[in-house]
């Protein structure tokens, strides 16, 4: 007999390896899920993904210049069970001419049950100002989109929301409120971009 031996521990995967087992899978549940329910996020635009989101960018020409807009956006639930949609939600940045950046919110979507195939269908996309400190309550610029799928882009106009939300010189516009006329519109058409394309340079001018 030995006494007094420590039995050996069984060695298990350890701690980072198991949190590692559980981040795979994690991933690979929500990829399950929205390809069971939102498959069109997958090949919409006629390129096949692997992971459910879809970012682009594009180039807003004003009279006072142009504004740069990226978003990347992904499936989320519609809030609604009575008016059924195809519901987005994400973020992005928008550059002003001025060379000021702004962090933006994406929400929007298309109206019914899109199953596989987005191309031709209508869509749109709201965004607004998202402060790095919780206690900052400014949401502006606000911004709204319509406009649709057409092959790999998203063809659309502003509906008249940078004249809202911008004054003439490029600066902010004081005015805070959500409604606003759409007068004026300006297109945008915005095309696909890698995911990882990181923060823009926003002080490099676009004239």
């Amino acid at each position: 007999m030995h006494e007094g031996r420590p039995k050996a521990r069984k060695r298990g995967i350890g701690c980072l390896p198991g949190l590692a087992l559980i981040a795979i899978a994690s991933a690979v549940g929500f990829v399950l899920i929205e390809l069971a329910f939102q498959p069109w996020i997958f090949v919409v635009g006629g390129r096949v993904r692997l992971w459910p989101a879809w970012a682009g960018e594009g180039v807003i020409q004003s009279p006072t210049g142009p504004y740069r807009i990226s978003v990347w956006f992904s499936p989320t639930p519609s809030g609604s069970r009575i008016l059924p949609s195809s519901s987005v939600k994400g973020s992005g940045y928008i550059c002003t001419p001025l060379g000021q950046r702004y962090s933006l919110k994406v929400t929007g979507g298309a109206s019914g049950r899109i199953w596989k195939d987005m191309d031709g269908h209508a869509f749109s996309l709201s965004a607004y100002h998202r402060p790095i400190s919780w206690f900052n309550n400014d949401r502006r610029p606000r911004l709204s989109f319509s406009g649709r799928w057409v092959g790999p882009n998203l063809v659309m106009s502003d509906d008249g929301s940078i004249a809202h939300a911008f004054l003439a010189d490029g600066s902010l516009s004081p005015d805070a409120s959500t409604w606003h006329p759409k007068t004026g519109a300006l297109p945008v058409t915005l095309t696909e971009t890698s995911l990882w394309s990181g923060r823009p340079d926003c002080s490099k001018s676009l004239r």
